[in-house]
């Protein structure tokens, strides 16, 4: 089972409303709810093992919360998708890697709930640099683990 430590003080549907507000955005349902369970924090386990790569989920992005260096799941976005002209459109930064890589909910209508990763280092090799990791955001994270050995 996947406990959030270090989270930020609770949301309420009025407060998702406001990020959703000033996003211009209407967050997918599941994505809601789990904000409305943990807002942000650090997953332990906290590892995605997948294809013989564990990804480290370092920790969710909370939201609603003065951040003066700008690690929110506003400041992400805004930083991520509004002002990065090459950024792919259709996909919400939620999660960071210790590195700054994205955990990424997508709502494009192909891929419409999956969960995704992207790497600066293969920024371009169009073919690594989004990677598929879950169907669904409850499948991500009911998958975390701890570190697999031998990795």
């Amino acid at each position: 089972m996947v406990v959030f430590e270090r989270t930020a003080p609770p949301l309420s549907e009025l407060d998702i409303k406001r990020v959703e507000n000033r996003l211009g955005i209407r967050l997918p349902q599941d994505l809601k709810e789990h904000y409305l369970r943990h807002n942000g924090g650090t997953p332990r386990p906290q590892f995605f093992p997948k294809d013989g790569d564990a990804y480290d989920v370092e920790t969710f992005l909370p939201m609603n919360v003065e951040d003066p260096i700008g690690t929110t799941f506003e400041d992400t976005y805004v930083m991520m998708v509004d002002q990065t002209p090459d950024f792919p459109q259709g996909l919400i930064p939620f999660a960071d890697d210790p590195s700054g890589d994205k955990f990424l909910y997508s709502v494009r209508p192909e891929s419409f709930g999956n969960i995704m990763f992207i790497s600066h280092e293969d920024y371009e090799d169009p073919d690594r640099y989004i990677v598929f990791l879950a169907p669904t955001l409850k499948q991500f994270i009911d998958s975390l683990t701890e570190l697999p050995e031998g990795l």
